[in-house]
């Protein structure tokens, strides 16, 4: 399988950007298909007849974090014909034909004030937003529903990167006395803002605690101090667009799917090591608000049923499956096979155990409509 994938040319040298691709490729290498990026800056510029063969569905790996850029090539991509599978994408005010792997910015967020609150650093900024960032809005969002419960607003506690990393710092640095914890929306923000802390003789984590909310590297580990983050698994985000991007293109159907990839707490040494309670001391106003479960849906289920089926089997049990997509007996596949009758029947059940499939009808019941 050809995984087409496009990066909006102002995300290519972005943070989250450059992870989210090497994990997919990574994925697209492990799983034995092949990436074809697409290199033209604009996707008014793509040929899509000579991207896509005669009948072939129409699916692009899409990564960028703009929403008004976004939101046009959404635009574009559906008016030809294209599905759209966005990568780290996470604003729903849009329609068209579209799918999404997303970081749950959302949970993320809510992890990072929930365990400041829990190790009792309750005066808390936000460092490093960045207005055209999709994900850092989400981040804002919550963040604004926490301070509207204590009676604060977004312009007492948010500091802004409108380009210059440095001005956004300076605010923060006159009212850095203001707080007991920041929350850096990734670690670029944090390690600007850790050296920045040591270089002037504050010390993190004795005067303030320093989280970072996003993508975490392997610097996490090894910064002065260590650095406290709430990340997703980049593997993970890689293996699901991957799996998404495959079923999509199985899938005789028109679906769209949305996986939430949830975020892990890491304590370390920016935050004193302090463990996390485990206990949810800021409830915000959306955390009853219902997500969509990928996994949950009865046509989701029955491609990754398919999936791990075709990644699970090799080349005889392909030829199984052939045969009873072709009507055959066990017979003439053993003959056609160069096996034993019993291998066949050996092979078919083993593959209804790793289908789900109760019987050989059952098992023929759940290829059919994608095999044949």
């Amino acid at each position: 399988m050809h995984i087409k994938i496009y990066v909006h040319p102002e995300s290519k040298e972005s943070f989250w950007a450059r992870f989210s691709l090497r994990a997919v490729a990574a994925e697209i290498l492990r799983k034995r298909y092949t990436p074809e990026y697409i290199e033209e800056d604009r996707v008014t510029d793509i040929d899509f007849d000579k991207l896509f063969k005669a009948g072939e569905k129409r699916v692009i790996m899409y990564i960028g974090f703009s929403p008004r850029d976004t939101l046009n090539d959404l635009s574009y991509l559906t008016a030809h014909g294209v599905h759209t599978l966005m990568l780290n994408y996470g604003y729903e005010e849009f329609s068209g034909a579209c799918s999404r792997v997303l970081l749950n910015c959302r949970d993320a967020m809510e992890k990072s004030i929930s365990y400041l609150l829990g190790c009792n650093r309750d005066r808390i900024a936000l460092f490093g937003v960045t207005p055209s960032s999709s994900t850092d809005m989400i981040r804002l969002e919550v963040f604004s529903e926490y301070l509207s419960s204590i009676g604060r607003t977004l312009e007492d506690d948010t500091y802004y990167n409108y380009g210059a990393m440095s001005e956004c710092r300076e605010k923060f640095v006159k009212n850095i006395s203001n707080y007991n914890a920041v929350i850096c929306v990734n670690e670029v923000a944090a390690f600007i803002l850790l050296r920045w802390l040591r270089d002037n003789g504050i010390n993190v984590p004795r005067d303030l605690y320093v989280i970072s909310c996003g993508y975490s590297t392997m610097l996490s580990e090894h910064s002065v101090p260590t650095l406290t983050s709430v990340s997703a698994d980049q593997s993970e985000v890689g293996a699901q667009a991957v799996i998404a991007y495959s079923s999509l293109m199985r899938n005789p159907a028109n679906i769209s799917l949305t996986v939430q990839v949830e975020a892990k707490l890491t304590v370390r040494g920016s935050t004193d090591f302090t463990p996390d309670t485990g206990v949810l001391p800021f409830a915000p106003e959306n955390a009853g608000k219902p997500t969509v479960n990928f996994f949950g849906d009865p046509s989701v289920r029955r491609f990754f049923s398919i999936e791990t089926l075709l990644l699970e089997s090799d080349e005889l049990d392909r030829g199984i499956l052939d045969g009873l997509l072709s009507g055959d007996t066990y017979p003439k596949m053993a003959e056609r096979l160069y096996t034993s009758e019993n291998v066949i029947s050996y092979r078919i059940k083993r593959m209804c155990k790793i289908s789900g499939a109760n019987s050989k009808t059952e098992l023929l019941k759940l290829v059919t409509p994608y095999l044949k």
